[in-house]
């Protein structure tokens, strides 16, 4: 009976979401103890964490500078510049232009990587996709005078490929 008691005054406190006040929710945060709502919970190894928290660690591992952002975008474009290049190269191999092109990408990812020292920010991935792509545009616009499908095909695999390598590096 003792354990009725001390229960019964704790379903009836009501509790609200600490980002939608007007949410009702009993789930806490298990870094902050901060009550979230379903669409402010993370689902983590170690059980649901708000996105505060989650932002909060995941800052540790974006540590890049304005000049790391930079490199990523020059050697973003140079690698831009030889997916137009290699599509000339192989003519008429469309085949091989479908592997060549995400290995250059990748490369220039892994290339930028390693000059800012394995640093990355939350937009490096984003940045190294989009220079990628203006490099290449600008090189076959100024090669061949327009862009055409395969170019783009090809520097749109390369892309893929550098910003899923920013993604997936630790």
């Amino acid at each position: 009976m003792d354990e009725s008691f001390a229960t019964a005054g704790l379903e009836d406190e009501i509790t609200y979401c600490a980002r939608h006040p007007e949410r009702e929710t009993g789930l806490r945060c298990n870094r902050c103890e901060r009550y979230m709502c379903v669409d402010c919970a993370r689902r983590t190894p170690v059980g649901y964490t708000c996105r505060e928290c989650v932002r909060g660690h995941e800052d540790r591992f974006y540590q890049s500078t304005a000049l790391d952002y930079a490199l990523v975008a020059a050697v973003s474009a140079a690698g831009g510049a030889l997916i137009p290049l290699a599509s000339i190269w192989v003519g008429g191999f469309v085949i091989v232009g479908f592997f060549l092109a995400p290995a250059i990408g990748g490369a220039a990812a892994q290339l930028a990587l390693g000059l800012t020292g394995r640093r990355r920010g939350r937009q490096s991935g984003y940045i190294s996709a989009g220079a990628l792509l203006l490099g290449g545009a600008v090189t076959a616009i100024l090669l061949t005078g327009g862009l055409g499908l395969f170019p783009l095909l090809f520097l749109a695999l390369a892309s893929s490929a550098a910003y899923t390598r920013f993604k997936l590096s630790i």
